[in-house]
């Protein structure tokens, strides 16, 4: 079978606490509401200079840091696929950037925007490849820079969101990833819960309508992730969540009856980081060795958000 061989993130230097983002935006705000709320803590902005290409390249240099062999493994990835939703410039792709910044000439690259979903998205299209070759390799990143899209003035979007990238490495064999089925979905966003608004005669940033979107999650989501669960033929080890908000979580293990342990979380340190969650919460597991990559550990994987957009993927790890 095709396996995840490696990962890897990176979050910007600058990091701000609850109370460094009140202070720097005048925010209308305590550490104790957005805390209560949200779960969030503190988050990574990344500095005016730096472009969601930068952010991704770095993830991807710290996957192929760890590799003993990676000159060789560039030249053998095939396929960088980067879920983004904030890029901020159509092209060159920031797929295409990062091929070329890595120097991966054999490789292709292209974006996926999926929103909050984006890296499902992208992971599903990475699995669909890796059935269609018997060697080499497909590079998967998850980034974002939300502060491209924020209105950081704005307390019901800017306490929520961060900035940072994250990537798997997946190494093919023609037959897929071990244990791999999945269930993806997009619905019409009727109320326009979650948009981002281009016109002349408006501000142009991402907006958000809260009560929506955690309805949406919490009755849609849900059942829909439960159905997923209930038709796998093993039970799972963990549930690997976009972190959208603590409270999400929350509702997640109640209603689905899976512990708290078993889903696991950082959005107290990273707060939401859109495509960019999923993936750099999977390298903080790799790192604290809670994932082997030995493809012994049976993990579902959810994204939901944009579109509205929603999927589950159930692999081993």
């Amino acid at each position: 079978m095709s396996k995840i061989i490696a990962t890897g993130a990176y979050l910007p230097e600058r990091r701000l606490t609850n109370d460094d983002l009140i202070e720097a935006y005048d925010l209308e705000s305590s550490d104790e509401w957005i805390s209560q709320r949200t779960g969030i803590k503190a988050r990574h902005f990344a500095q005016e200079d730096e472009r969601v290409a930068d952010l991704a390249t770095k993830a991807a240099e710290d996957l192929l840091a760890k590799l003993d062999d990676s000159q060789e493994v560039v030249q053998k990835i095939k396929h960088v696929i980067v879920a983004t939703m904030s890029a901020y410039s159509p092209s060159p792709s920031v797929g295409a950037e990062v091929q070329a910044r890595i120097n991966a000439t054999n490789a292709w690259g292209m974006d996926v925007n999926g929103a909050c979903s984006g890296f499902v998205m992208a992971l599903e299209l990475a699995e669909k490849l890796s059935k269609d070759s018997t060697d080499g390799y497909t590079l998967v990143i998850g980034a974002e820079k939300m502060t491209n899209i924020l209105d950081l003035y704005d307390k019901r979007t800017s306490i929520l969101f961060g900035d940072g990238a994250g990537a798997l490495l997946i190494e093919h064999d023609g037959q897929g990833l071990p244990g791999y089925r999945s269930d993806i979905h997009t619905a019409e966003d009727r109320t326009q819960a979650i948009s981002y608004k281009v016109s002349p005669e408006s501000d142009q940033y991402l907006q958000m309508v809260g009560r929506d979107v955690f309805k949406f999650v919490s009755q849609v989501v849900v059942r829909e992730l439960e159905s997923f669960i209930e038709q796998g033929d093993q039970s799972i080890d963990y549930l690997i969540c976009h972190q959208a908000n603590k409270r999400l979580l929350d509702i997640f293990s109640r209603k689905l009856g899976i512990s708290d342990e078993m889903i696991p979380s950082n959005i107290e340190h990273v707060a939401n980081l859109s495509a960019g969650s999923i993936p750099v919460l999977i390298d903080a597991l790799v790192k604290n060795d809670t994932l082997s990559l030995d493809q012994s550990i049976r993990v579902v994987i959810c994204g939901f958000g944009g579109g509205l957009s929603w999927g589950q993927i159930q692999m081993m790890i």
